[in-house]
């Protein structure tokens, strides 16, 4: 018996690179990874095994509106961001598919004025107004989580362009249990 429940489990711990893949401190990198995408997938596997059949449960990944782009000086970090889009998007897939009672959700936010610029650009300060002109505050991704958390959705994602924030259903095409495949080129 367990002495406690955890309802939703939300993977938010990750760290960004900003260095052209030449350029990349590969040690930094190693981490980046085993953080962002190991330590994810592993966690939010034991959860899926352990509450998948517990009613109201939630799993909820943060990825980032740069896991469905190529930033130049960002393609490490936007292919992890991608794995954990991708990841998340298969058990939420398999999970309705087996009428499962959990739901696994990626929220996907763009530029949150957060420390994170700074790791990602190995410097102590760090301008989110020159580098990005707009940006949003914790406070309003932390919003932004609890609308994704309250809705049917699995996707909960910002628009690069405009910065509005949406729900919507899986983005990735999934080929489940059909004989057919689709290809990517």
């Amino acid at each position: 018996m367990r002495d406690y429940e955890i309802e939703t489990w939300i993977s938010n711990a990750g760290v960004g690179n900003y260095d052209s893949v030449a350029d990349q401190d590969l040690n930094k990198i190693s981490m980046m990874l085993n953080l962002n995408i190991e330590a994810l997938t592993i966690l939010s596997s034991l959860y899926v095994r352990a509450y998948k059949d517990v009613e109201g449960t939630q799993l909820i990944n943060i990825s980032s509106c740069e896991g469905c782009t190529i930033v130049p000086r960002a393609v490490t970090y936007c292919a992890a961001k991608f794995y954990v889009s991708t990841f998340t998007e298969g058990p939420a897939r398999k999970l309705e598919e087996a009428g499962a009672k959990m739901k696994a959700k990626v929220l996907a936010p763009a530029a949150t004025k957060t420390e994170f610029g700074m790791v990602a650009n190995n410097v102590s300060e760090y301008d989110y107004d020159k580098s990005f002109g707009t940006y949003h505050t914790g406070k309003q991704a932390a919003g932004f989580l609890l609308g994704l958390y309250d809705s049917e959705k699995v996707v909960g994602m910002v628009d690069r362009e405009s910065f509005g924030f949406r729900l919507a259903d899986p983005l990735f095409p999934y080929a489940g249990n059909s004989s057919h495949s689709q290809q990517c080129m």
